[in-house]
Protein backbone atom coordinates (compact mmCIF):
# COMPACT_ATOMS: atom_id res chain seq x y z
CA UNK A 1 0.00 0.00 0.00
CA UNK A 2 2.62 2.47 0.88
CA UNK A 3 4.70 1.92 -2.37
CA UNK A 4 1.06 2.43 -4.16
CA UNK A 5 0.41 5.67 -2.77
CA UNK A 6 4.66 6.80 -3.27
CA UNK A 7 3.60 5.72 -7.22
CA UNK A 8 0.98 7.81 -6.80
CA UNK A 9 1.75 11.03 -5.67
CA UNK A 10 4.96 10.79 -7.83
CA UNK A 11 3.26 10.53 -10.88
CA UNK A 12 1.23 13.22 -9.78
CA UNK A 13 4.30 15.55 -9.23
CA UNK A 14 4.86 14.50 -12.70
CA UNK A 15 1.60 16.12 -13.76
CA UNK A 16 1.59 19.20 -11.93
CA UNK A 17 5.25 20.06 -12.86
CA UNK A 18 3.81 20.16 -16.45
CA UNK A 19 0.63 22.24 -15.22
CA UNK A 20 3.08 24.74 -13.97
CA UNK A 21 4.71 25.56 -17.57
CA UNK A 22 1.08 26.45 -18.43
CA UNK A 23 0.84 30.13 -19.76
CA UNK A 24 -1.32 30.75 -16.58
CA UNK A 25 1.92 31.84 -15.00
CA UNK A 26 1.80 35.36 -13.24
CA UNK A 27 0.68 38.31 -14.40
CA UNK A 28 3.82 41.10 -14.04
CA UNK A 29 6.90 40.66 -11.92
CA UNK A 30 7.17 38.75 -8.88
CA UNK A 31 8.06 40.02 -5.92
CA UNK A 32 8.13 39.19 -2.35
CA UNK A 33 5.04 40.30 0.07
CA UNK A 34 5.25 42.54 3.26
CA UNK A 35 4.92 39.08 5.27
CA UNK A 36 8.37 37.69 3.07
CA UNK A 37 6.53 34.05 3.58
CA UNK A 38 5.15 33.08 -0.28
CA UNK A 39 6.60 35.20 -3.22
CA UNK A 40 3.51 36.28 -4.73
CA UNK A 41 2.30 39.58 -6.17
CA UNK A 42 1.68 42.35 -3.28
CA UNK A 43 -1.82 41.98 -2.17
CA UNK A 44 -2.83 39.93 -4.37
CA UNK A 45 -5.66 37.23 -3.32
CA UNK A 46 -5.24 34.93 -6.24
CA UNK A 47 -5.56 31.31 -5.10
CA UNK A 48 -3.56 30.05 -8.09
CA UNK A 49 -0.68 32.27 -7.53
CA UNK A 50 -0.54 30.88 -4.24
CA UNK A 51 -0.58 27.78 -5.17
CA UNK A 52 2.07 28.29 -8.48
CA UNK A 53 4.24 30.06 -6.05
CA UNK A 54 3.91 26.90 -3.92
CA UNK A 55 4.76 24.34 -6.30
CA UNK A 56 7.99 26.74 -7.43
CA UNK A 57 9.63 26.46 -3.64
CA UNK A 58 9.00 22.47 -3.48
CA UNK A 59 10.46 22.23 -6.92
CA UNK A 60 13.37 24.53 -6.35
CA UNK A 61 16.61 22.23 -6.61
CA UNK A 62 16.06 20.12 -3.70
CA UNK A 63 13.80 21.49 -1.15
CA UNK A 64 15.13 22.80 1.83
CA UNK A 65 12.78 22.44 5.03
CA UNK A 66 12.54 26.07 4.89
CA UNK A 67 11.51 26.23 1.03
CA UNK A 68 9.25 23.55 2.32
CA UNK A 69 7.97 25.44 5.11
CA UNK A 70 7.41 28.70 3.21
CA UNK A 71 5.68 26.31 0.31
CA UNK A 72 3.06 25.06 3.18
CA UNK A 73 2.05 28.77 3.77
CA UNK A 74 1.68 29.12 0.43
CA UNK A 75 -0.38 25.41 -0.20
CA UNK A 76 -2.54 26.95 2.92
CA UNK A 77 -3.44 30.60 1.61
CA UNK A 78 -4.54 28.88 -1.81
CA UNK A 79 -6.75 25.94 0.52
CA UNK A 80 -7.98 28.71 2.15
CA UNK A 81 -9.23 30.98 -0.87
CA UNK A 82 -10.85 27.60 -1.95
CA UNK A 83 -8.43 26.06 -4.59
CA UNK A 84 -8.82 22.80 -4.83
CA UNK A 85 -5.45 21.77 -5.51
CA UNK A 86 -3.96 23.79 -3.06
CA UNK A 87 -6.22 21.54 -0.67
CA UNK A 88 -4.96 18.45 -2.56
CA UNK A 89 -1.12 19.57 -2.20
CA UNK A 90 -1.61 20.91 1.86
CA UNK A 91 -3.07 17.29 2.54
CA UNK A 92 -0.16 16.20 1.14
CA UNK A 93 2.28 17.95 2.70
CA UNK A 94 0.50 17.34 6.15
CA UNK A 95 0.25 13.94 4.83
CA UNK A 96 4.13 13.41 4.58
CA UNK A 97 5.05 15.71 7.27
CA UNK A 98 6.90 18.33 4.64
CA UNK A 99 6.94 21.99 6.26
CA UNK A 100 4.81 21.34 8.89
CA UNK A 101 4.09 17.64 11.23
CA UNK A 102 2.91 14.75 9.78
CA UNK A 103 -0.86 14.44 10.69
CA UNK A 104 -2.66 12.32 8.44
CA UNK A 105 -6.71 13.51 10.15
CA UNK A 106 -5.77 16.99 8.96
CA UNK A 107 -4.35 15.67 5.27
CA UNK A 108 -7.57 13.56 5.17
CA UNK A 109 -9.82 16.82 5.78
CA UNK A 110 -8.39 19.06 3.40
CA UNK A 111 -8.29 15.97 0.67
CA UNK A 112 -12.36 15.54 1.96
CA UNK A 113 -12.51 19.30 1.16
CA UNK A 114 -11.18 18.93 -2.46
CA UNK A 115 -13.07 16.10 -2.92
CA UNK A 116 -16.23 17.79 -2.15
CA UNK A 117 -15.30 20.28 -4.91
CA UNK A 118 -15.04 17.83 -7.50
CA UNK A 119 -11.59 17.32 -7.76
CA UNK A 120 -10.68 14.31 -9.05
CA UNK A 121 -7.58 13.35 -7.55
CA UNK A 122 -8.53 14.45 -3.70
CA UNK A 123 -12.09 11.76 -4.63
CA UNK A 124 -9.81 8.89 -5.69
CA UNK A 125 -7.21 9.46 -2.49
CA UNK A 126 -10.47 10.18 -0.03
CA UNK A 127 -11.99 6.88 -1.11
CA UNK A 128 -9.01 4.97 -0.18
CA UNK A 129 -8.78 5.84 2.72
CA UNK A 130 -12.21 5.13 3.82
Amino acid sequence: MCFFIKEKISVFLIFLLCLINLPIMLAGSVSLEASEICPIKSGSKNAVQYFQAGMELLNSHGPKKNDQRKAFFCFRESALLGYSWGEVWLGILYYKGMGVEKNRNKALRWWKKAAEQGNPWAQDRFNEDY
